[in-house]
């Protein structure tokens, strides 16, 4: 290296320190408040005749939020920092001007940055390790969960960095760099919700909620981070990130050298990022606006109405933005062509030229139904052994299974519109086919007009077993049944002899097998509540309603059925 590159190096260094240093010490002042301090602050107030250790079971739990908070937008500071030169005219002609090539430039202000990143954490983390082992308390973490603090932190503020390296050679302006990379950050996950939330207003049955599942979320670092109290970064997720980072670093060098230095002061630092920018913008506006009159509105008119009203308010924002002026109308013919492409493409949707509407299974390929309201047990049936009341279910009887294939067909060839303010079940219905297939459609299902599908399935002796706790074999036994009043709430009746609880359970189990269909759907009247304990310490509770003969036959016999109702 020549000593005239030399000195500019050490220039630019010398310079970074005494503009952007303080973000160091905000860094390594953050993190001591967020990690040592609230161990100082246990060890102080700790008091040995009481034992109140502090119950952390990692050290993402001392101060989960603040800690988010700190990964998240630390990086965009710094990213920020150290690239505010493009951003500013004077300073990009000057920089530009001095006698060091483009990419060794940009590689020592990202190797600056991220010292401003690394050099905090590994103070805080020997700070925290020294705390642990020096102050005398049965600490619930240790040495090894610092360093994975460490090492994961550093992980996810590098990937973030990077991003925002990407983003600022991108853009021209400090505030858009800042806005943008705080977008990019949730882009993937954002874009996502917003397709499979509209989807259902264009294709019949869809289940967004099916595809709007946690693991989606898991795409926006920032709530990946704050989700390490439970779930740890995988070797292989850390190696994904670690190669994203490498990825946009090498991007940005790769731009970079490309950067025109007048686009310093613009909002797009590349002319042919600007169309896409402002398309961009405007479908996820008509993504919105569609999505949200599509939940308040009633009918096609107020939907249309807000992929218009939102597409256009967001195409004229973008062009502001862009064009740095308000005078954009002249743009109209742009908006045109956004319009007459979205019109395509949502026609060509709902057309549904691959019959994923129509779709139902033939009887003979299906070898269990599941019908229920909600996807997540469909994800984990595990989930429903555990319901007190299970009206989420596997079926397997041919009868069942003919029931709820009738039913989806109905569904399929009627499409009702539910009314807002009708009676309205949600029904998900899903096949599990005997090649491994398997399907899901989730319905809004107007009560009134699909009762007798209601009543052929919720009404059998499968689902009715299946449903109730108390009519499947195998359940823990009850110790104890706890009657309350209807009116105050307060235990009136309580059952402890073994003998009772067998009569007593043998009259529930009789009006559970003949409880009609509506009371399962909400149709009941509370006359009082019944709770049951368990012998392994489970708790579950069923209603006293105007369905319970035998029951209220059985407290009658015994002179107790007035209490329940004084």
């Amino acid at each position: 290296m020549s000593a005239k590159r030399l000195s500019a190096n050490r220039a630019m260094w010398t310079q970074n320190v005494r503009q952007i240093g303080w973000i160091a010490i905000i860094h390594l002042l953050l993190w001591l408040a967020a990690i040592v301090l609230p161990i100082g602050l246990s060890y102080s107030q700790y008091d040995p005749k009481v034992g109140n250790v502090p119950q952390w079971k990692n050290v993402y739990y001392i101060s989960n939020g603040f800690e988010t908070l700190i990964a998240w937008l630390v990086p965009i500071l710094a990213a920020a920092g150290v690239v505010r030169y493009m951003h500013e005219k004077r300073s990009a002609d000057f920089i530009h001007s001095l006698p060091i090539r483009r990419t060794e430039l940009l590689v020592g202000q990202m190797v600056f940055g991220w010292l401003m990143l690394v050099g905090p954490l590994v103070v805080a983390a020997i700070a925290a390790i020294g705390c642990l082992l020096g102050l005398d308390l049965p600490w619930p973490i240790g040495a090894s969960d610092v360093w994975r603090w460490f090492g994961e932190t550093l992980v996810v503020e590098t990937v973030i960095f990077a991003l925002g390296i990407v983003v600022g050679v991108l853009v021209g302006q400090s505030v858009i760099h800042v806005v943008l990379t705080n977008i990019a950050l949730f882009f993937p996950t954002g874009i996502m919700v917003l397709l499979f939330s509209n989807m259902p207003l264009w294709l019949y049955g869809f289940p967004d909620g099916y595809y709007l599942s946690e693991k989606l979320m898991d795409w926006a670092l920032p709530i990946r981070y704050a989700m390490l109290t439970d779930q740890a970064m995988s070797a292989g997720e850390i190696g994904m990130l670690l190669l994203l980072s490498l990825l946009f670093f090498s991007l940005s060098i790769w731009l970079y050298e490309r950067r025109p230095t007048e686009a310093a002061g613009q909002a797009l630092a590349f002319t042919v990022l600007r169309p896409l920018f402002v398309y961009g913008v405007a479908f996820c506006m008509c993504l919105t606006g569609g999505f949200y009159f599509g939940q308040v509105g009633d009918g096609w008119g107020w939907t249309i109405f807000g992929y218009v009203a939102f597409s256009f308010v967001g195409y004229v924002i973008a062009q502001m933005v862009v064009m740095k002026t308000w005078r954009v109308f002249h743009k109209w013919k742009g908006y045109v062509a956004f319009a007459a492409a979205m019109t395509v493409l949502f026609l060509a949707v709902r057309l549904d030229p691959i019959g994923y509407v129509s779709r139902v299974p033939e009887l003979a390929d299906i070898e269990k139904v599941y019908f229920g309201q909600s996807v997540m047990n469909w994800q984990s049936p595990n989930m429903m052994e555990r319901e007190f009341e299970a009206f989420d279910q596997f079926l397997h009887t041919k009868d069942n299974i003919k029931a709820v294939r009738a039913l989806h067909a109905q569904l399929v060839h009627d499409q009702p519109i539910p009314s807002r303010f009708g009676n309205i079940q949600p029904i998900v219905i899903g096949y599990v086919l005997k090649d491994g297939t398997r399907l899901i459609r989730r319905y809004q299902v107007p009560i009134e007009a699909y009762m007798p599908y209601f009543q052929r399935i919720m009404g059998s002796k499968e689902y009715k077993q299946q449903y109730y706790l108390l009519l499947r074999p195998g359940y823990s036994p009850i110790r104890q049944v706890t009657i309350r009043n209807v009116e105050t709430g307060r235990p009136v009746v309580v059952l402890a002899d073994p003998k009772e609880i067998e009569s007593f359970l043998e009259a529930i189990k009789q009006d559970l097998w003949q409880k009609p269909v509506e009371s399962l759907l909400g149709g009941q009247v509370w006359n009082g509540e019944i709770e049951f304990l368990q012998s392994d310490g489970d708790q579950f509770s069923l209603p006293i309603d105007q369905y319970s003969s035998h029951v209220r036959n059985w407290l009658e016999d015994r002179r107790l059925w007035e209490k329940i109702q004084k």
